[in-house]
This record gives C-alpha cells, structure tokens and sequence, in this order.
C-alpha cells in the first residue's frame, strides 16, 4: 500500500506560525504533521485527540475552517474544579489547586497569604502572581 505523502503529486504544508507551539506539539503526538492532514481528521478526529478539547479544537477551527463552527453531538465534559476552593472559575485551574493544597480557599485567604506565602507554594511564580494581582487586585501592582 503507497503512502500518499510520497506521491510527488501530494502537497505538505507545515504548521509552523499557523498554531501555537503546544497545540502543533498535541497534533504531531498525535501523527499531524501538516494542513493536509488537519483537513483530513477535522472535524470529529481533532476532537477525539488526546490533548485536544474545544478551546483548542476552536483555535484549530479558526485558523483553518473560518466561518465554520462544529458542534459536537457529544455533551462537552462539565468545568473542572477545585473542591472547596471559592477561587473557582477566577484563576486557571492549576492556580486553584495548588492555592487549596496550600489551604488557600477564599480570596480572604489569599489576600492574607499575598505575596510572601503565595510565592512559597510550589509552582505559584512571578507569572502566577501576576495573574493573581490581575484578578484579585485589578489597578494595583502589590508584588512589585
């Protein structure tokens, strides 16, 4: 059986510049390598990808299908939490959880924990505690 990408005939286009660099790394992970085969697994193929959910699968739309929005027939999987934490739906998830790891469940705490402990939790950075600053003190640079 001939492989279509050895035919002279058959064009690749690379993905470089037309996605972002994580979403090109889930779609090589996943044997996509070029526009022609974004085509070919769009649309339900892209999104039974691992690593592919529907914020990336409608990045993906955008750049290649505009105009066009598939709608899945599947029920998208319910929004992720940290249990406890009214920090929820504020700040990224990851962001959520290890503020509750670290007992950190209501923005009274973390107003109380900024910025000195906040910087002690594991993977809480500069770059986290800007998102922080932006959420919860908007207007105000506290950390600087």
């Amino acid at each position: 059986m001939s492989n279509d990408y050895n035919n002279p005939c058959f064009s690749v286009t690379p993905l470089d510049g037309l996605l972002s660099e994580r979403i090109i790394r889930i779609l090589a992970k996943n044997g996509i390598a070029s526009v022609e085969a974004i085509q070919q697994a769009y649309p339900v193929g892209l999104l039974r990808m691992h690593g592919i959910g529907m914020l990336r699968f409608r990045k993906i739309e955008m750049a290649f299908f505009p105009g066009q929005s598939f709608e899945p027939d599947f029920a998208v999987p319910p929004i992720r939490f940290a249990h406890g934490s009214s920090l929820n739906g504020k700040l990224p998830l990851v962001t959520v959880r290890a503020l509750a790891r670290a007992g950190i469940k209501t923005p009274e705490q973390l107003r109380e924990a900024y910025p000195d402990k906040l910087l002690k939790i594991r993977t809480i950075g500069t770059g986290t505690l800007q998102e922080i600053e932006r959420v919860f003190f908007a207007g105000k640079v506290l950390g600087k």
